[in-house]
This record gives structure tokens, C-alpha cells and sequence, in this order.
């Protein structure tokens, strides 16, 4: 399985800051055997954001795109409308079980507005930003990622087995 990483940042892209969020990200997907076949700092621009996540999937590039960064409520976080334009089918469940997840320990984490959905065979999931929140997410949801990408690859004949 394989999967591309795009970190939302400005001062990432522009190499003025340090792309902290990708490493963990990759080193937990090895973790269950996906390939990171593309990490791809973009700007925090809506419309850059987009024509990456179409691109990286309807080339087929990954079957599971996880942005980091840009969910929350400051006017350049564009990352759930750009990802909202794209996919085709949403899956809500998997958004809010991470926001349920962070609220226990972090009030504000209600103010996150990730998405997931399906754009073709390709699972895109909005991540927080901070490194310790990334993890923490990715090990509540690893499980039902893995299965969906397996699903969407034809391994798995019904969501409700």
C-alpha cells in the first residue's frame, strides 16, 4: 500500500521552517506496511491544495493521502475545502472519531474542522498539525485507515465484516 504525505505550510514550502509532522507520519505507516511514495510540502493556498490532492490521485501515485496542518479556524487554513472539492464520497465518522479522540485532552480540539473522504481508489485524510497530536490520531484511526485502503484495493468485500 502505499501512501503520500503532503505537510500544509507555508514556511515549509518555502524551506523556512522544518517539516516536523512528515516523519512521524512516515514512520508510522512503515509501521503497517504502507510506502511512502510522496511527501509534498504545498502553501497554504486552496487552490494549490486542491490540484495536489486530485493529482496525487487520479494518477494513482497513493491509495491513502494524509495532509498535516491547515484544519484549523485561522483564515489560511484552507485544507478541508480544498479536500471537500475533490473527494467524491465523504467519510465523516472518521473525522469526528479524531476530533472525539483529541476533545478528551484538549477542549479546543473542537475547533479542528479535518475531513476524510474517497477520491477515486484513493483515501485522503485531513491530520492536526502537531507532531504529538499526529501520533496520537494515527494510533486511534490506524486501524480503520488500513481497512479502508483495503476495501478501496478490493480486499475486503463490505465495511460492516
Amino acid at each position: 500500500m502505499k501512501v503520500a504525505i503532503i505537510p500544509v505550510d507555508t514556511l515549509i514550502y518555502q524551506k523556512l521552517k522544518e517539516d516536523v509532522g512528515s516523519p512521524v507520519v512516515k514512520r508510522m505507516m512503515g509501521q503497517v506496511s504502507f510506502r511512502t511514495e510522496l511527501i509534498q510540502p504545498v502553501p497554504n493556498d486552496k487552490e494549490v491544495i486542491r490540484k495536489i490532492l486530485a493529482r496525487v490521485a487520479d494518477a494513482g501515485i497513493a491509495d491513502l493521502v494524509l495532509t498535516i496542518g491547515g484544519i484549523g479556524c485561522r483564515e489560511n487554513d484552507w485544507v478541508p475545502e480544498a479536500t471537500k472539492a475533490i473527494i467524491e464520497k465523504e467519510i465523516p465518522g472518521m473525522a469526528e472519531a479524531m476530533r472525539l479522540y483529541m476533545v478528551r485532552t484538549r477542549k479546543r480540539a473542537m475547533l479542528t474542522r479535518g475531513v476524510a473522504g474517497i477520491r477515486r481508489n484513493t483515501l485522503i485524510v485531513n491530520l492536526p498539525g502537531s507532531p504529538k497530536v499526529i501520533k496520537e490520531c494515527l494510533e486511534y484511526i490506524l486501524p480503520e485507515i488500513v481497512y479502508t485502503v483495503e476495501v478501496l484495493l478490493g480486499e475486503h468485500d463490505d465495511i460492516n465484516e
